[in-house]
């Protein structure tokens, strides 16, 4: 035998490790990702129809993960580093979630008054 056939492979490079702000970065992409498809297929439902069961725990999913990624990046001591007027991306997803789940809620009980659950003059929303 050979020299070159007892030779051991040669080993793979490390990869570089991923710094927490570039993890944080993907997962905050791949949560806009997943909201801009749920909100494309909400807007795809027929007009009238109710969004499903599934649809409103795969919302609530996003919202937990919108959660847990502000909470990520919130500065220790609940402290903010800098003070802009613009919305950063955490609070602008936060706010989306919030309009979110405002709209499922009045969507709901507007299906459920189509049914008949409530009467018509009961508000949606539950504000006078």
């Amino acid at each position: 035998m050979a020299d070159e056939d007892l030779e051991a492979p040669a080993p793979k490079p490390k990869a570089k490790p991923t710094s927490r702000k570039g993890v944080v970065s993907q997962l905050w992409r791949a949560a806009k990702r997943q909201l801009d498809t749920h909100e494309e297929h909400l807007a795809d439902l027929p007009k009238g129809a109710a969004a499903s069961e599934a649809d409103a725990k795969a919302l609530a999913t996003l919202a937990r993960t919108v959660r847990e990624l502000v909470a990520i990046e919130e500065p220790q001591g609940g402290r903010r580093e800098r003070q802009t007027d613009e919305l950063s991306p955490a609070d602008g997803l936060r706010h989306v979630a919030q309009l979110r789940q405002d709209l499922a809620r009045r969507l709901e009980a507007l299906a459920a008054e189509e049914e008949g659950q409530i009467s018509p003059d009961h508000p949606a929303d539950g504000v006078a």
